[in-house]
């Protein structure tokens, strides 16, 4: 660009017009400058700029061809200005034009840079210094770049004369020289490759050309040394190594704008280098191999370690082991590591000729040698050559692993280089071959020691000490988990067992001790926990969760029936008969060693009764026959109508009238009576039996229900319980429906009872059974709620009506604050969830008064009504008899309850406090005394402290629980302060009072008790 600025006069005012940028805050002076420039017939545009920022700008922005200034302005001086130009363009001419500039500030800026100054009073001088100024500038730059030239020359002489070839860049244009020898090594004739450095770095492997722009970014901005080795693409398609050095020139600005260097071809230092550090990688494997020989026990460790070392130690891209499949004849994988292990279901594996997939593998097995293929590439005995190429492989070897000569697999090693394996390497990878062989052939003899160490070897079962050490972990597992199951051991002795052997040979006796095995494996579905125990003796484990009759059925439905099939012997048909025996850990035994001795014993004494089996415990027979032979009745007492339905009626608090009630089955034993539920109901879910006995009931209640109709009774809905057993069968909502047929809606006499076990498994599908049995009209309650697995989640879920509080919660209600409080927090949840709640299990008047405080919906209990028949429920409804609901006294009565053991306290407390017209409630134990309070709202509690059955600092402790608004007061003769300290500390006591007492000062700590209360209400109002 600034060339044309040495032409003369006349040739430069005829080229493109000048860029000068004026610095003035006078736009006037501008425009005087601006028409003197014109008059000279100066071609040029110009710019205007009056501070700093707008100069930095415009410099920025388009660099001047020449800059005039004004060097007095208000608020940007020319000095400054000059300072910026210099900083910004340093070979731009910068011309002071100014009114008054002084002698001596015109040398100082001369001195700073300036390159000449013009006064505006004589503006004629402006064009001719415009002229010189610019040709001056354009005579520095050609003198800069001679200097420059002459600098590359000496750069490139000094690099000539080094080791290399020789190459220089020209920063600016982009321009380079790439040495002709260079490019004649990598196999281009000189033309092929342009002289250019993007022709230069396009042939870089692409991460090494990262590196090489990096290095020199490196070295142009920060000047540290380029020195790189890289790989270049040659025109065969392989990759050759160079070691480049280069120096830049920097200018006098800092600016880089030229570089030069030397290269030299190390392709043959880096094979030999990668060669070593080849060797030195499969040294590594073949120790770390070795390593594993000797740790490992295990084949299948033992395979995909030798694989993982040969990817991570040995640099391989895909490491994988095969062994024969006889039955199949090919390889089968069993391990592998690295990368395309996808690669590995594609590879033909067959190893017969004859096979479709024969390949290098089968020719690796059929020929017992090592077979190398260095140019994945260019080879085409490999029919998946994209497919390996696409993921990087260049080069494998396959290595048969022989054990006594005779291949049993082979090892397979991709690398992602071509020619990867020399003939040292092959060596060491033959070597590391044979060495897993070996291993193999190790690790199959002491499997087979190990296999006789716990096995038999006539049947292949667990022996005696592998059953022994897998009972022993069973113990140890129960105990840990506190799990309260039983645990079984089931001895088995074949009987005249000699009596075969000695008649029919020992092969046959061999033959009868196999087939037994195959049948106790057929009966229990595996041999994981069945042994061999001696030569006629078997042993089985057998875990339960409940009752030992499960062990009974286990052996007269699965093993006894296929025992007493035929064995068959060459033709003849021998029966086996046996003895049995079982002990059972916990009852028998706490250790392994005497539950074996025990279940032995028993196995004895079953021989000796002639029984088909034998507990250890005596009590244990019975309790086994005994259940056995209520299972066989249960199976006919639907079948004789032995089952009944009693009723037992739910009340509701609020009004005392019938709501419902709820069926609850009752067995008629023949020969027992009337069985509890608790008996027969678990085993009738066992044995499955609870289908048709829980649809009876469905039918029953609806049955009973309609009879109360037709003799003009209003029956209100019936509760049933269904057990999980029940729901959980698919064709339950369909039984319901048919036994519901003619009804709907409101008019729909059954609600369902359902446990909180439903919630345990396939909770979903439970839920939308829940919503199908909620859709027929019938409405669902939880029975027992709190005792079993409740989740809030899964309640918000359930399409559920009522919660039911069990018994055990309002048994203690009115003594036990946890019992109250869990009662409560039933209530107020169901509340919230917009359920109604029932509490089961109401016996005295007592609970009943506490849980319509504490705003229960209904009861259920013996004190309304224990369990009736059918009969008798109706003529309770034709009765319309109803629960009595205590009316509240006026919550402005002053009520008090006085507890003491002596009749005579207590007449003196009513004597003195009555004229204070208090209501006085008295009672003479703690436990009355909560009896009083769940009927009762009362504001003061005076106690004894020594009373028989609890302390008054107990009772009070637990009145505070229940009844936090009540004020609490301690009367008593002794001085047990420090139970009394306590309890005034943890708040359970107001205060303490002493016997014999002062009548006034009594009453006044009374009447301060009360307004205590008062402003207690109060505030909490």
């Amino acid at each position: 660009m600034f060339r044309r600025h040495r032409l003369r006069k006349e040739e430069y005012l005829q080229a493109a017009p000048l860029n000068i940028l004026m610095v003035e805050d006078e736009p006037n002076d501008a425009e005087l400058v601006a028409h003197t420039l014109r008059r000279a017939s100066l071609h040029f545009t110009s710019r205007r700029v009056d501070n700093e920022e707008r100069l930095r700008h415009e410099l920025r922005a388009s660099v001047p061809d020449i800059v005039l200034s004004d060097f007095s302005m208000p608020r940007f001086n020319g000095i400054d200005a000059l300072s910026v130009v210099r900083e910004m363009c340093p070979d731009v001419p910068f011309i002071f034009v100014s009114g008054t500039i002084g002698e001596e500030n015109a040398i100082s800026a001369l001195k700073s840079g300036a390159t000449d100054y013009i006064l505006k009073h004589d503006l004629g001088r402006l064009a001719p210094a415009i002229h010189r100024a610019l040709n001056d500038a354009e005579l520095a730059r050609e003198q800069k770049r001679t200097q420059e030239a002459l600098r590359h020359s000496e750069l490139r002489f000094r690099l000539a004369a080094s080791t290399g070839d020789v190459w220089d860049w020209n920063i600016d244009t982009g321009i380079a020289q790439i040495s002709a020898q260079w490019k004649f090594r990598l196999g281009y004739a000189d033309e092929e490759i342009e002289n250019t450095a993007t022709a230069w770095l396009g042939l870089l492997e692409p991460n090494d050309r990262q590196m090489v722009l990096s290095a020199f970014a490196a070295h142009i901005k920060n000047r540290a040394p380029y020195d790189v080795e890289y790989r270049a693409l040659a025109k065969d398609g392989s990759y050759r190594w160079s070691h480049a050095k280069g120096q830049a020139v920097w200018d006098a600005n800092g600016l880089a704008t030229y570089m030069a260097g030397s290269v030299v071809d190390i392709t043959e230092r880096k094979n030999a280098e990668l060669k070593v550090k080849r060797l030195n990688r499969i040294y590594a494997v073949l120790s770390s191999i070795n390593s594993l020989i000797v740790r490992t026990q295990d084949r299948k460790d033992l395979f995909q370690e030798a694989c993982q070392i040969a990817v991570n130690a040995g640099g391989f891209c895909l490491a994988w082991i095969g062994i024969i499949d006889i039955e199949v004849q090919k390889i089968t994988a069993v391990a592998w590591a690295g990368a395309g292990e996808d690669y590995i279901d594609h590879i033909p594996m067959g190893i017969d000729s004859d096979r479709q997939d024969y390949g290098l593998i089968g020719e690796c097995i059929e020929n017992a040698k090592t077979i190398l293929v260095q140019d994945i590439k260019s080879d085409t005995r490999i029919l998946l050559r994209q497919q390996a190429i696409a993921r990087g492989f260049q080069s494998f070897g396959l290595f048969p692993l022989s054990v006594k000569k005779k291949p049993i697999g082979l090892m397979a090693l991709y690398a992602s280089d071509q020619d990867f394996f020399d003939e040292a390497e092959i060596q060491l990878l033959q070597e590391l071959a044979s060495d897993i062989a070996f291993s193999v052939d190790h690790l199959e003899k002491s499997e087979r020691l190990n296999y006789l160490a716990y096995y038999d070897a006539l049947t292949g079962l667990p022996n005696r000490s592998l059953l022994q050490d897998r009972f022993h972990q069973l113990i140890k597992n129960t105990i840990r988990e506190e799990d309260d199951g039983y645990i079984a051991l089931i001895w088995m002795n074949i009987e005249r067992f000699k009596n075969i052997n000695d008649t029919l040979g020992r092969h046959a006796g061999d033959a009868m001790i196999q087939s037994v095995a195959r049948r106790l494996i057929e009966a229990l579905g595996s041999s994981d926990k069945i042994a061999r125990m001696g030569s006629d003796q078997f042993g089985i484990i057998a875990t339960y969760r409940s009752v030992p009759a499960e062990i009974a059925h286990l052996l007269a439905e699965k093993i006894f029936p296929l025992m007493e099939r035929p064995f068959i012997f060459e033709g003849k048909e021998l029966y086996l008969s046996f003895r049995t025996g079982i002990s059972l850990f916990p009852d028998d035994g706490k250790d392994a060693d005497t539950l074996f001795a025990h279940a032995e014993a028993a196995s004895r004494e079953a021989g000796a009764a002639s029984g088909r089996y034998q507990f250890y415990t005596p009590s244990m027979n019975s309790q086994v026959h005994n259940q056995l032979n209520m299972e066989s009745k249960l199976h006919k007492a639907l079948e004789n109508e032995e089952f009944v339905l009693h009723y037992q009626p739910k009340v509701s608090l609020w009004d005392g009238k019938i709501t419902g009630m709820e069926a609850l089955i009752r067995w008629n034993d023949p020969d027992a009576g009337l069985v509890s539920p608790a008996v027969f109901i678990p085993i009738l879910e066992k044995t499955g039996l609870i289908i048709d006995v829980g649809q009876w009931v469905l039918q029953k209640a609806i049955q009973d229900y309609e009879k109360w109709r037709s003799q003009g009774l209003a029956p209100s809905r019936i509760a049933v319980n269904v057990s999980a057993v029940q729901i959980r069968r698919s064709e339950f909502a369909s039984v319901l429906k048919s036994c519901l047929k003619g009804y709907q809606g409101s008019e729909v006499p059954l609600d369902i009872e359902i446990t909180e076990s439903l919630f345990m498994e396939d909770v979903d599908i439970n839920i939308q059974r829940l919503h199908d049995i909620r859709a027929m009209g019938v409405r669902l309650s939880i029975d027992d709620f709190g005792t079993g697995y409740s989740s809030l989640a899964y309640l918000k879920r359930f399409p559920i009506d009522f919660l039911k509080i069990d018994q055990s919660f309002v048994r203690e209600i009115i003594y036990d604050p946890d019992a109250a409080a869990i009662c409560s927090a039933i209530i107020d949840l169901a509340h919230n969830l917009k359920l109604k709640v029932i509490a089961e299990g109401v016996e005295t008047e007592a609970q009943m008064n506490y849980l319509h405080r504490k705003n229960c919906d209904e009861i259920q209990g013996y004190f309304f009504s224990k369990p009736i028949s059918a009969t008798n429920l109706g003529q309770l409804l034709a009765d319309g008899t109803a629960l009595k609901i205590a009316v509240q006294p006026s919550a402005g009565a002053k009520r008090i309850l006085i507890v003491d053991d002596e009749p005579s306290i207590l007449s003196s407390m009513r004597r003195l406090l009555r004229r204070d017209g208090y209501e006085i409630l008295t009672a003479n134990s703690a436990k009355e005394g909560f009896e009083i309070l769940a009927q009762h709202e009362v504001q003061v509690i005076l106690s004894d402290q020594r009373m028989p059955e609890m302390s008054g600092t107990e009772f009070l402790s637990r009145a505070r629980e229940l009844y936090p608004d009540t004020i609490r007061i301690v009367l008593s003769g002794y001085t047990d302060l420090e139970s009394i300290s306590d309890a005034i500390n943890r708040g359970a006591i107001y205060k303490f009072l002493t016997k014999p007492w002062d009548d006034e000062l009594l009453r006044d700590n009374i009447r301060e008790a009360f307004r205590h209360h008062d402003a207690a209400q109060r505030k909490k109002a």
